[in-house]
C-alpha cells in the first residue's frame, strides 16, 4: 500500500510496408486474447481512447463513459493505422501507456480510471515504404515520448526473396482452397493453423497469465546494467531511438514474459538474455542499414546468448537468398565457368559454419539436429550440403 506501481504489460509498435499483413496480425491477436478492443487511428479520438463525459438526457446528470483503453483493462488494446492519429489524440494516451491509468477532471467529475492493458499498434512509414537508409524516427511521424513508451519496435519490410515469396504464395493459395465453403475436408486441414490450434493457444496464455507470477530472485543485475550502458553509448554515437531508463524495465518485462511462456515462477539467466536481446533487436532495427551490421557484431554476445537457433536460421536464409541470386545470374550468363549443376539450390556446410563464426557460434551441429532446422531444411552428410524442404 502506498507503493508506486510499475507497468507489467508490454507495448508493441509494428512499423511495416503496406501489404505485410499488419492488420491481419492485429485481428489474430484480437481473436486470441481473452479481452481485446480493436480500433483504428483515423476513427479514434482522444475521448474515444480514454474517457468522455456526457449529460444523461433523462436525469440531466453528468455520466462518465470509458474509452477503448478503459474497456481493454486487463486485456489488449489494438490500434491500427496508428500514424494516422493527430498529435493531440496521441498525447492523450501517454499516461495510459506508462502509468496505466486515465485521470479525468471534467464537469465536476474528478477520478482516475484503470487502463491496465497492453497496447499493440501498427503504423505505415510516412513515405510509403520503409527506407533502410534512414533511421527509425525519420521513417515514421511519431514523437520520441510516444516511441519511448513502446517496449518493442518491430520493422516489417517487404523484401524480395524468391524462396519466401514462393512459400507465401503456396500458403495463400492453399488457405483459400482449404477454407472454401464447399470444401468437405476442413477437419483434415486444421493442421494449417500451426503447431497448436488458436483455441489451445488462448487457453495456454490465460493459464500462464493467471497462475505464473515469476520472481526476479536470481536477476543478473550486472549483465543488464552492462547492456544498458552499452546501448546508451551506441545510441549517443549512432543515433536511432533514444535509450532511456524505461528500456531497463522493458528488459525485465520481456524476461518475465519468457518465463511465463515456460510456465516458470523464477526468471533465470536465459530469460534475462531473451529480454536483453528483444530490446537490443528493437534498437538495432531503428538504425540505418549501414550501421546495423556493425551494431549486430558489437552486441553479438547478447544476441547469440538469447536466441542462437533463431540467429542461425536467419543466417541460413540469407545464404540461400544469395545462392538463388547466383543461380539466376548463372542462368543468364553465357560464361561456362558460371554454370551451376541442375537440381535444388544447396548451401555448403562449410560456408554456413564460416558465417556462423562471425556471430561467435563455433559449432552448428546442435542447430542441424534441432526441430527449427528440420522443419524447413535437410542436411546431407555425404555431400556436406543443406537443401530446403518442399512446402
Amino acid at each position: 500500500k502506498g507503493k508506486h506501481r510499475i507497468r507489467g504489460d508490454i507495448n508493441v509498435l509494428l512499423l511495416g510496408d503496406p501489404g505485410v499483413a499488419k492488420s491481419q496480425f492485429l485481428k489474430y491477436v484480437e481473436k486470441t486474447a481473452g479481452r481485446a478492443v480493436f480500433t483504428t487511428g483515423k476513427g479514434a479520438s482522444a475521448v474515444g481512447l480514454t474517457a468522455s463525459v456526457h449529460k444523461d438526457p433523462v436525469t440531466r446528470e453528468w455520466t462518465l463513459e470509458g474509452g477503448a483503453l478503459v474497456l481493454a483493462d486487463t486485456g489488449v488494446c489494438l490500434i491500427d493505422e496508428f500514424d494516422k492519429m493527430n498529435d493531440q489524440d496521441r498525447t492523450s494516451i501517454h499516461e495510459a501507456m506508462e502509468q496505466q491509468s486515465i485521470s479525468v477532471s471534467k464537469a465536476g467529475i474528478v477520478t482516475t480510471l484503470q487502463a491496465r492493458c497492453a497496447v499493440i499498434a501498427a503504423a505505415n512509414p510516412k513515405n510509403g515504404k520503409y527506407n533502410a537508409a534512414l533511421q527509425f524516427h525519420e521513417n515514421v511521424d511519431l514523437s520520441d515520448p510516444i516511441l519511448s513508451r513502446f517496449d518493442v519496435l518491430s520493422v516489417v519490410r517487404d523484401t524480395v526473396d524468391p524462396i519466401q515469396d514462393e512459400e507465401l504464395a503456396r500458403f495463400v493459395v492453399s488457405s483459400h482452397r482449404h477454407n472454401h465453403p464447399l470444401n468437405e475436408n476442413k477437419d483434415e486441414n486444421s493442421k494449417l493453423e500451426g503447431p497448436i490450434s488458436q483455441d489451445l493457444l488462448r487457453k495456454f496464455l490465460r493459464y500462464a497469465k493467471v497462475h505464473c507470477q515469476p520472481t526476479l530472485a536470481n536477476l543478473n543485475q550486472d549483465k543488464m546494467a552492462e547492456a544498458y550502458a552499452s546501448m546508451r553509448r551506441a545510441s549517443e554515437a549512432s543515433g536511432g531511438i533514444p535509450i532511456a531508463v524505461r528500456h531497463i524495465e522493458s528488459m525485465v518485462r520481456c524476461a518475465e514474459a519468457k518465463a511465463k511462456c515456460r510456465l516458470r515462477n523464477i526468471v533465470d539467466d536465459s530469460d534475462i538474455d531473451f529480454g536483453i536481446s528483444v530490446v537490443l533487436e528493437s534498437f538495432v532495427q531503428s538504425q540505418k542499414y549501414a550501421a546495423q551490421k556493425a551494431l549486430r557484431k558489437e552486441f553479438s554476445k547478447y544476441l547469440v546468448a538469447a536466441g542462437e537457433e533463431e540467429l542461425l536460421l536467419f543466417t541460413l536464409r540469407q545464404l540461400f537468398a544469395e545462392e538463388v541470386q547466383v543461380h539466376a545470374r548463372a542462368a543468364l550468363s553465357n560464361d561456362p565457368r558460371m554454370r551451376r549443376q541442375d537440381g535444388p539450390v544447396a548451401v555448403d556446410i562449410d560456408s554456413f559454419a564460416a558465417r556462423a563464426r562471425d556471430f561467435q557460434v563455433m559449432n552448428v551441429d546442435k542447430f542441424l539436429k534441432s526441430s527449427l532446422f528440420s522443419r524447413q531444411f535437410a542436411y546431407d552428410s555425404r555431400d556436406h550440403s543443406i537443401t530446403r524442404r518442399d512446402v
